[in-house]
């Protein structure tokens, strides 16, 4: 069914009427969580939209990711200060150090070069990381991913490094020698050791198998276990810890009787979605690391700082697999419904951004609602083939021929390409796991407070900056985080705020402690009975359920809802997620439901 204009009308009124009645959040974030797509561009974020919405048997197109209903969106200029194109390490320490630096390198300002041991040495060019100014201001930290705890993105978090790779001692070499490997800095340097919650893979790069080495990690030389060495530390300094490895394990911590829990699913990174084996001696998904990290967090009065990265959707785009790439994306936003069904808006600010892009493109004219995984419906005038929405500008699915003179492409209609292990065809061959990063801007979204002040594009190490000031810590502590004076703030501690005249301070406080109650008891003086506390802070209580009440209506007004006998099993050929017993049914907690957009 094509929609007549009255449909397209409505609905931009409608958006229109939500974006009238936006406010922002000035006030103080007790809590901060960013959730990190490693490798999510723009393209990447509307393909897994689509993808997301075609296993739910939906078209897909006017779907939603969780993160796209935030009220608040920028973009982020992702270059390093050498490099057009970025890698992850240099990325991760801009947005979570608030300072740009060189490819390669984590934790250390521009003048260290690559494997520069020596220069990374000086603490003068070390950049602490948010994590640290939370810890500084009293607060618990913690980070979740589905990589190696010692991969780039939480290892910006708290170590300081001239190169990435230097993960264990295994891989330090000559160059490396004499400096701290990063899981030797996790477990015995600061902030690294006061870090509360530390969940992901990585059991190689800190001695805790005897396995050969895998997936690119490195085995310990020195033969030390960093999971012994930090539970003893824990216990030397008079705290609970507890060190898990499968799903059981991780039932079984009591989060009100834990102070430190380190939880390594495996010897490399966590296994792919896909793969991911279910049961009591399987894998948690990305939502259940991220409750438990929450819960664990949530007992400091003081708040906290959490981390949560969907770290495989970059290792499935290196290999030209955007089926795997889509599943991650989709387990990222259901551990970020998660997250958002526990916690308040109104005291913590959620950040959902992606360090970089990739070289993935959506092409030619697929009608709308045709299969995100599948081919356009064209057929090329040259080589009179079709060919797959996705492709690749360069990787390792390049999969040519020739003839002596002229290179010949495979024909699509020859192979599996809704297998998870398809490799989508590219321009340039490369290596397997080769296919490169992208150089444009990124986007960020963000609820809670503060979080109007990403509003255009960005540089992408402004998001410390951010984060930071919404918490008043770190370069906001103080009297830096005076708010301006035409904030209204509706709840916690109230930041400095600039000299005013006092009629103009007791109008602010009067209309703050209003919008406050209205938020609070879920309702409005324009309202005739009472209404729920909306799910955004930052829409009115009313109009949040306005939209609520129509949401279905509109849903299916778009076609969203009707099913698509073109794909009537879903998307074709998508392979189920491999799942036993939930780590909430486990842990005898009620499981939450988690709708499938916001």
């Amino acid at each position: 069914m094509i929609q007549d204009r009255a449909h397209w009308w409505n609905l931009a009124q409608n958006e229109l009427a939500a974006a009238l009645n936006v406010r922002d959040n000035w006030n103080v974030a007790k809590n901060v969580i960013i959730f990190l797509g490693d490798g999510m561009g723009i393209t990447v974020n509307t393909a897994s939209r689509i993808f997301k919405g075609q296993k739910q048997n939906m078209n897909g197109e006017e779907g939603y990711m969780a993160w796209e209903r935030f009220p608040n969106a920028g973009l982020l200029k992702t270059y390093n200060v050498d490099k057009q194109v970025p890698d992850s390490a240099a990325t991760a320490t801009a947005y979570l150090c608030g300072v740009k630096t060189r490819y390669y390198t984590l934790g250390v300002d521009s003048s260290v070069t690559l494997g520069d041991c020596a220069a990374s040495k000086n603490p003068a060019t070390h950049t602490p990381s948010i994590l640290q100014w939370a810890q500084e201001a009293g607060k618990d930290t913690g980070f979740v991913t589905t990589t190696r705890v010692t991969h780039a993105t939480p290892a910006a978090l708290y170590a300081h490094t001239p190169h990435r790779r230097w993960e264990c001692d295994g891989t330090l070499g000559e160059a490396g020698a004499g400096c701290k490997d990063i899981a030797d800095q996790l477990v015995t340097e600061n902030p690294g050791r006061n870090i509360k919650v530390i969940m992901g893979g990585g059991r190689h790069p800190m001695g805790a198998t005897s396995g050969p080495s895998a997936g690119g990690s490195c085995v310990r030389r020195d033969l030390r276990d960093l999971t012994k060495e930090w539970l003893l530390d824990k216990t030397q300094r008079g705290f609970r810890a507890r060190y898990v490895t499968n799903l059981a394990e991780l039932a079984t911590v009591d989060t009100d009787d834990t102070d430190f829990l380190m939880g390594l699913f495996d010897d490399s990174h966590v296994p792919f979605e896909v793969d991911r084996q279910g049961g009591p001696q399987g894998t948690p998904s990305l939502a259940e690391m991220s409750l438990v990290a929450l819960r664990m967090l949530k007992k400091n009065d003081d708040g906290f700082f959490l981390l949560i990265e969907g770290g495989r959707i970059d290792h499935a785009l290196h290999n030209n697999m955007a089926h795997r790439a889509f599943e991650e994306a989709v387990a990222m936003d259901r551990a970020v419904n998660a997250i958002l069904n526990e916690i308040d808006l109104e005291e913590t600010l959620v950040v959902v951004t992606a360090d970089h892009s990739h070289v993935m493109t959506m092409n030619g004219y697929p009608d709308r609602g045709n299969d995100i995984l599948g081919m356009t419906g064209d057929i090329s005038e040259v080589d009179f083939k079709p060919y797959t929405t996705i492709m690749f500008t360069n990787g390792p699915g390049f999969n040519f021929t020739t003839d002596g003179q002229n290179v010949i492409r495979a024909d699509p209609r020859n192979q599996n390409i809704r297998d998870v292990n398809y490799q989508y065809q590219t321009a340039v061959p490369l290596p397997a796991f080769d296919e490169t990063h992208g150089g444009e801007d990124v986007a960020v979204w963000a609820v809670g407070p503060m979080s109007h002040l990403f509003h255009r594009t960005h540089e992408q190490h402004y998001v410390a900056h951010v984060m930071a000031y919404a918490a008043c810590i770190g370069p906001s502590l103080g009297a830096k985080c005076e708010r301006p004076a035409h904030a209204t703030i509706t709840r916690g501690i109230s930041p400095p705020q600039p000299p005013r005249e006092a009629a103009a301070a007791a109008a602010a406080v009067s209309v703050g402690s209003a919008i406050a109650t209205a938020v609070v008891s879920g309702s409005s003086s324009a309202s005739a009975g009472a209404i729920a506390a909306p799910k955004f802070p930052t829409l009115s209580p009313i109009l949040q359920q306005l939209i609520e009440t129509n949401e279905e209506k509109i849903l299916q007004s778009i076609g969203t809802s009707r099913p698509r006998s073109k794909f009537p099993g879903g998307v074709a050929g998508a392979v189920p997620v491999v799942g036993g017993d939930s780590l909430l049914s486990l842990i005898g907690k009620p499981a939450i439901d988690i709708p499938h957009s916001l």
